[in-house]
């Protein structure tokens, strides 16, 4: 017997994709169910309970049979064939706990954020590397102002300094109001990741920081920043057009063409470790 198992916490056009693609190939959906999803501690505000969840896939007609899946009847799967799933964190710590022996295909179809589309780590090549104090007590002071983000998924703080002195700090936020995402959800959650990061509700650090010293006066010419995550590709055309000469970053990726934009500008780019 051929099963879909899946975390479905909300419904979009995402989910809709694996249930039309996987409807007619499967005997049944199973529904990862509360006991069983708060093992891995996903965050996900709007979730919508798994019995609600049944009854509204259910009534697509797109099964034959969808269930809620607790650790009660997990025992069942033992005589299953195979398990198609999606390839993000909550299916894949569910499939490594309960059912490591499987034949599992996992969907690349894009759900939702998880820690691996978000939590990225690679450093861009090439770049030199800073241990000095100064270097980090002011990447702590960013990730510090990282604390006070609203933004569920990724907390960013980003300090501006110039001659030793710090000129400006600042973290991400939601615009028009911090609230936004808990009440309407984050459009992030229906762009592919790495794509399209201008379709947002946040205001990145890098972003809130530039715009404290334009509403100072500030000039920013041969200053620095420092940033807890490698700048997105927008707030690095940001940062090259403002005559800052260095990035600092403690983590993240370099997607798109920011790396090249900050590079070409004359901005040197420095991992703080």
């Amino acid at each position: 017997m051929k099963i879909a198992i899946l975390y479905v916490p909300v419904l979009h056009e995402g989910y809709l994709r694996f249930f039309k693609k996987y409807g007619s190939q499967v005997e049944v959906l199973y529904l990862l169910g509360e006991d069983i999803v708060s093992e891995f501690n996903p965050k996900e505000i709007r979730a919508v309970s798994s019995d609600v969840m049944q009854k509204v896939i259910a009534a697509l007609g797109l099964f034959k049979t969808v269930r809620v899946l607790s650790r009660v009847i997990v025992p069942e799967l033992k005589n299953v064939e195979e398990i198609i799933t999606a390839n993000e964190d909550i299916s894949k710590k569910f499939v490594a706990k309960y059912a490591p022996k499987a034949k599992v295909s996992f969907d690349t179809v894009f759900l939702r954020w998880d820690a691996s589309s978000v939590n990225t780590s690679a450093v861009p090549e090439g770049v030199k590397v800073s241990s000095e104090q100064f270097d980090k007590d002011m990447m702590t002071r960013a990730a510090d102002n990282a604390k006070d983000s609203s933004d569920w998924w990724r907390h960013v703080g980003a300090v501006i300094v110039k001659d030793g002195k710090v000129l400006a700090e600042g973290h991400n936020r939601h615009v028009s109001s911090e609230h936004q995402p808990y009440a309407e959800g984050d459009p992030r959650d229906y762009v592919q990741a790495g794509k399209n990061p201008e379709i947002s509700t946040v205001s990145h650090a890098e972003m809130s920081a530039i715009g404290e010293c334009a509403r100072k006066g500030i000039a920013l010419d041969g200053a620095v920043i420092y940033a807890t995550t490698f700048p997105c590709p927008v707030c690095a055309k940001l940062i090259a057009s403002t005559g800052i000469k260095k990035c600092y970053f403690a983590g993240g990726h370099a997607s798109l063409d920011g790396e090249r934009v900050l590079k070409s500008q004359g901005v040197e780019i420095i991992a703080v470790k």
